[in-house]
């Protein structure tokens, strides 16, 4: 700003997206200008991180879609298994450099993901493991999670013998240091050893959070208050009580993570592509 003829108290940060009007905006105009709607079912959303594993080696994948440039390293065992990441719920997980959002403000991060039924078959009812999620000083500021809420057996169509099989739900959000979550549900248990496009959506505006499934959003939109992160980005592990844990068997294809919220299905089959 100007002061006494001299430019003082500077800025420290990013600005963009300046706008000036020469007239009041109403309410619902401020609104749908911080959503940068550009039409009732798309919003302006950037492109901060994004990885493919086929296009990775060693332990390295780089960002070949964003442009920014941050490299996903793998940890523990976690392996490249031609296009995919392969995690065995133990030790392995993957991360890049944090935090990639301000996590207070809007976001959409989506994933293709394949769990691994015969692992979690033996993991405890409660089990939680984190798909993809960004860390916080106290916990994850938020996450992709798999919950595991019961077992089943079934009859394994191929060897006609019984097998226990798992059951559990998709979750969105963040699990609290009691436990339970503050987050967005899957309507039906999730899929075992099948690739699934999860598709998570922080809208700023009106504080919720939304889960999508393919181009299905599953539950209602709720209400979230968002933590700051302040660390790494991280696949297959979730940060809780002080350590790394939740480490999640599952098989990743992609990674993306945007800023700004993608306003609903249509923008994001659009945007992912599947």
């Amino acid at each position: 700003m100007l002061f006494g003829d001299s430019y003082v108290d500077h800025f420290k940060g990013v600005i963009d997206e300046v706008a000036v009007w020469q007239r009041t905006l109403t309410d619902q105009e401020v609104r749908d200008e911080a959503r940068l709607l550009t039409s009732e079912h798309f919003a302006g959303v950037e492109l901060v991180g994004g990885w493919r594993p086929d296009q990775g080696t060693g332990t390295s994948i780089p960002d070949t879609l964003s442009g920014y440039g941050r490299k996903m390293t793998l940890n523990g065992g976690a392996a490249l298994n031609g296009e995919e990441i392969t995690l065995d719920g133990v030790d392995d997980s993957a991360s890049a450099a944090g935090p990639l959002v301000d996590d207070t403000g809007s976001f959409t991060v989506t994933v293709l993901a394949t769990l691994d039924g015969d692992k979690l078959a033996g993991k405890n009812i409660g089990y939680k493991g984190q798909v993809v999620g960004q860390r916080t000083a106290d916990g994850s500021a938020w996450g992709l999670w798999y919950e595991l809420t019961g077992k089943q057996t079934v009859l394994d169509p191929e060897t006609f013998t019984e097998k226990t099989v798992p059951v559990g739900f998709w979750r969105f959000g963040r699990l609290n240091a009691d436990g339970t979550f503050s987050a967005v549900s899957s309507d039906e248990s999730a899929l075992m050893d099948g690739r699934v496009r999860l598709t998570g959506v922080f809208d700023a505006q009106d504080g919720t959070i939304s889960l999508y499934l393919g181009g299905a959003r599953n539950d209602e939109p709720r209400s979230f208050t968002a933590k700051l992160g302040t660390g790494e980005f991280a696949v297959g592990r979730g940060f809780t009580g002080g350590v790394w844990q939740h480490y999640l068997p599952q098989r990743i294809a992609e990674v993306r993570v945007c800023a700004g919220a993608m306003a609903g299905w249509e923008q994001i089959e659009q945007a992912v592509g599947d």
